[in-house]
């Protein structure tokens, strides 16, 4: 018994030690500003074929306080290329998601559909976005108080944003 209890620990360090640890070493505002790190770093590191995780924030007004409510979001970034001395990440589709600031607050599914939302980020601020546009997400929209022409000059909007950008590289 005591030598199963100690195969376990040593496995459970073994698992702990080979995860993967990121590291920011770029970040750009929402105009392509580089805020941290430099951005030939990150060239060079996705030119040699490393894997990088990007991030994104997103910045809206909550819907009753009309406070300015801060999103971020992290995922592996997908198909990537450089051009032009920037980085630009496919994100690979996801089931899409919206913010409901509750209390506390959470994220909901927008829907059931697997390829929901896909999008391609790039280090110049700029993320345009593809995805589904949902009847219920519509109503919601409605609902809050938005004129059906609101909601369609809104969802048109969120296709192309500016966003603060984060690039992560694994340190293993």
């Amino acid at each position: 018994m005591k030598r199963t209890f100690t195969f376990l620990i040593f496995l459970c360090s073994l698992s702990a030690l080979s995860q993967s640890n990121y590291r920011v070493i770029f970040e750009a505002d929402s105009k392509g500003k580089t805020i941290s790190g430099k951005r030939q770093d990150l060239i060079n590191y996705v030119q040699n074929g490393n894997p990088i995780r990007v991030g994104w924030v997103l910045n809206f007004k909550h819907p009753k306080t009309r406070d300015i409510v801060e999103m971020q979001h992290w995922t592996d970034a997908g198909f990537i290329t450089t051009l032009d001395g920037h980085v630009f990440a496919q994100i690979k589709s996801i089931y899409q998601q919206g913010p409901s600031p509750s209390e506390p607050p959470s994220v909901f599914l927008v829907d059931d559909k697997p390829n929901g939302w896909v999008a391609i980020i790039g280090t110049t601020g700029v993320m345009r976005q593809k995805y589904t546009r949902d009847e219920k997400m519509v109503k919601m929209m409605l609902d809050s108080g938005l004129s059906q022409e609101e909601v369609d000059k809104q969802l048109k909007d969120m296709e192309i944003l500016n966003v603060r950008t984060k690039w992560a590289v694994s340190l293993n």
